[in-house]
């Protein structure tokens, strides 16, 4: 990085996963705007060689196009017990699984999890009436007359950049709707305090981590050591473009590694449902 670029942080904890893959994904944004951005990991912060406020401001106006012709397969939602293929009327848009295209400047699909390879790693984590396009699309709920309208998540994470625009990625707050995703690894924590349980159906978590996750594990994944136990994810020390970020998180350029992390996916119920990230511990790296 030169010493004309500018440097924007963003405070991260790379315990969480959660922020480690959205961090990856606000790289990701930059990069397809900028080819030549370049971002690294120092301090607790996420440093990029670009204007962070500037590229969020873009996300939070750009279309989103929702591909309604692509349903879930048989096999691929097997604890859902929904059917996709039934149309929502007030919100034909609307759906668990559909793919998402963010449009200029970022031109990016989103469909991770219609891949095999991310299916096998569990990393879909929401189910149970959850749809995957309520983090970048409003819907209505309610009869055609008095229908109500919710937002989508990417409305709350622009709310939170606007009222703390120097921690807005760790910044929590109860939010009743849309539900968490639970890629925010503070809900996975014990105590009532870290689970961020405001009442019953309310619960406080980081609508940053959410949305930007999703748009990270299009490219950055962890490496599944062990199914649910064991996913590995490294942050790196130098300034490196989004393609070869993708693979230093993978842990496989030794001299980039800053630190590695395991975390494990936890499903809430002894069914396997209502999965979520769990917290990071810091491995030691053997070197050759």
């Amino acid at each position: 990085m030169s010493n004309d670029t500018p440097r924007i942080a963003v405070n991260v904890d790379v315990t969480n996963p959660g922020q480690f893959f959205a961090c990856c994904g606000l790289l990701e944004l930059a990069s397809r705007i900028d080819p030549y951005t370049v971002a690294h990991f120092e301090n607790g912060q996420f440093v990029m060689s670009a204007d962070i406020r500037s590229i969020l401001e873009q996300f939070f106006r750009c279309d989103v196009e929702v591909d309604t012709s692509v349903s879930s397969s048989p096999d691929e939602d097997e604890d859902d017990g929904e059917d996709e293929s039934k149309i929502d009327e007030l919100n034909p848009h609307r759906g668990r699984t559909y793919p998402m295209t963010l449009g200029a400047p970022f031109h990016l699909r989103l469909d991770w999890w219609k891949e095999k390879a991310a299916q096998k790693q569990k990393l879909k984590t929401w189910t149970a009436g959850q749809r995957v396009t309520d983090l970048l699309v409003g819907f209505h709920h309610g009869n055609n007359k008095k229908a109500k309208y919710t937002p989508p998540m990417r409305k709350l994470f622009e709310d939170v950049v606007k009222n703390y625009p120097d921690d807005w990625l760790r910044k929590t707050g109860p939010i009743n709707n849309p539900s968490s995703f639970s890629y925010d690894s503070r809900l996975s924590r014990n105590n009532a305090l870290d689970l961020g349980h405001v009442t019953i159906n309310t619960m406080a978590f980081s609508p940053a981590v959410d949305v930007l996750t999703l748009i990270g594990l299009q490219r950055f994944r962890p490496k599944m050591i062990t199914v649910w136990v064991r996913n590995q994810y490294c942050t790196w020390s130098k300034p490196l473009p989004v393609q070869v970020a993708a693979v230093a998180a993978q842990g496989v350029i030794p001299y980039l590694i800053g630190t590695c992390f395991e975390f494990p996916i936890k499903p809430r119920d002894a069914q396997g449902r209502y999965k979520l990230f769990g917290h990071a511990q810091s491995i030691r790296r053997h070197h050759d």
